[in-house]
């Protein structure tokens, strides 16, 4: 609300001030750009490079035609998902800005350093195309509206109209290819140059790498970040082996022993079981009356006419348990809920659906609100996106849910749980390495949204221009025929994606 008290009369001193052009102050829409001449040195240094641009425009025209089917399928997917993501619980408006210190996943100074590299590039790579084919920049600059929305690179409009269809192509998808490059250069740095070689001395250790606020964990006060090493003063071992049965029931108060960053070792009881987090709307689970807050003390499965008890310890096994499940499998879930201070027990029957081929109860689950992994587990999903995949289908989920590493506070690890790594200078070590992570993370997120074959972004001119020469080669030679046909084609196109592209939004964020 403050910047945009201070923005509104700054555009309306813009748009009605005949001093603001002066300033290279401009309005554009509800937005300022703000114009200048930066860069434009460089440009004309480098753009004498004729044959490597022409080279690049290649590279560039197939890493973008790679990244737009890769963001058509990703959508088509979503599509598929929404009824999913309808009925979930919404992470909030606020993680749809992609606005650091907005966003609560983008930090402000990590995020505002990304970001501003991967636009800088974006448009550098735009001008470096224009300036190698003989067209000229008129500015470049900053688009802002309440907060900087954006840099830009002007060509001259008439250049770009004179222009070849594959010069216009190579301007398009320089910016994309360039994001994309950007990306994989700092991937590789922070991932394999500088957390390629570090390693812990707790690696196979049960640890906690997130807490869940208000759960029987946290009020207990156990951190993010300890490690365990006793549950009733028996050493403890990560699993995710569901047949394991312990010296204690689940559901049952042991005390915890765990060490701290300090060095301390602690001592705290605590209800120890699978505590329900979430539960999904119209699941097996919800039909059941299974609620958030309670425990999931065994779950009965019939097998062969015979019903076989699995105690369910936490979050790792009860994954692990699911996963030898079958669609419309009977169950018997017994569970504990709290009722007038006491913990009652009783039992459910559910009938699980399905959910990629496997048994679905639609329960979000946790270890009484601590989610456990290795350091070593969580050091190589931090540093390699396909970390377990063992096919292209789940090779391409792994790195969706990479990307997506921030909402689980993967950037690329949990602040809390750096201490659990011996590197060398460690505070400076850990900046950079956040740095270079926010630097690929903006890259991507930027490149695929260009990649997006609709107006305004850049994959939307590349389409109408990709779709113009198909036609003349389907043997259309009439050229204001070709345009008119790509380009009613590539506004319907334009209309359908943002149409899809706003509607998964709103199904994740509401």
């Amino acid at each position: 609300m403050i910047l945009a008290i201070i923005y509104v009369p700054f555009y309306f001193w813009v748009r009605f001030s005949p001093n603001a052009a002066k300033y290279g102050l401009v309005k554009y829409g509800p937005t300022v750009m703000i114009k200048t001449k930066l860069g434009t040195k460089l440009m004309e240094k480098w753009c004498v490079y004729t044959r490597f641009w022409r080279f690049f425009g290649t590279l560039s025209l197939v890493i973008s035609a790679i990244l737009m089917a890769g963001i058509i399928f990703i959508m088509i997917v979503g599509m598929s998902n929404l009824a999913s993501n309808l009925s979930a619980p919404g992470i909030g408006i606020e993680y749809a800005l992609a606005i650091p210190g907005l966003n609560p996943i983008l930090p402000i100074w990590y995020g505002i350093i990304g970001l501003f590299v991967a636009m800088i590039i974006h448009e550098l790579a735009h001008g470096m195309q224009t300036r190698s084919n003989d067209m000229r920049v008129e500015s470049t600059g900053l688009l802002y509206g309440v907060v900087p929305l954006g840099a830009f690179v002007e060509p001259n409009v008439e250049d770009v109209e004179k222009s070849t269809r594959r010069v216009k192509l190579d301007l398009y998808s320089a910016g994309i290819s360039t994001n994309f490059i950007g990306a994989a250069v700092a991937f590789f740095l922070f991932a394999v140059l500088m957390m390629g070689g570090i390693s812990s001395n707790y690696g196979d250790s049960a640890a906690v790498y997130s807490m869940t606020g208000n759960s029987p964990a946290y009020d207990a006060g156990i951190p993010s970040g300890a490690i365990i090493l006793t549950v009733d003063g028996n050493p403890y071992v990560y699993s995710d082996d569901y047949t394991i049965n312990y010296s204690w029931d689940p559901g049952e108060g042991v005390t915890i022993t765990y060490l701290t960053e300090d060095g301390e070792k602690i001592a705290h009881d605590v209800k120890w079981g699978l505590y329900i987090e979430s539960i999904t709307s119209s699941s097996p689970a919800e039909k059941a009356g299974l609620k958030p807050k309670m425990f999931i003390l065994s779950i009965d499965i019939e097998v062969d006419g015979n019903r076989e008890t699995y105690q369910m310890y936490g979050g790792p096994e009860f994954k692990s348990f699911m996963n030898i499940t079958t669609p419309n499998t009977k169950a018997w879930i017994t569970y504990s809920e709290l009722v007038g201070g006491s913990w009652i027990e009783d039992e459910v029957e559910v009938t699980l659906s399905s959910k990629n081929g496997i048994g679905f109860l639609g329960v979000g689950t946790t270890t009484s609100g601590m989610n456990f992994m290795t350091p070593n587990m969580v050091l190589d999903k931090a540093r390699n996106p396909i970390n377990g995949a063992d096919s292209i289908t789940s090779a391409a989920t792994s790195v969706m849910a990479y990307i997506g590493g921030p909402f689980q506070g993967f950037s690329p690890l949990p602040e809390s749980v750096q201490w659990w790594y011996d590197v060398p200078l460690e505070d400076l070590f850990w900046i950079i390495v956040s740095i270079l992570y926010w630097i690929f993370w903006f890259n991507i997120m930027l490149g695929v949204s260009n990649a997006i074959p609709a107006y305004p972004f850049d994959g939307g001119y590349i389409f109408l221009g990709g779709l113009n020469g198909l036609l003349e080669k389907l043997g259309i030679k009439d050229s204001e025929r070709r345009e008119k046909i790509s380009g009613n084609v590539t506004g319907y196109v334009s209309m359908i994606m943002i149409f899809m592209f706003v509607l998964m939004i709103a199904s994740v964020v509401f």
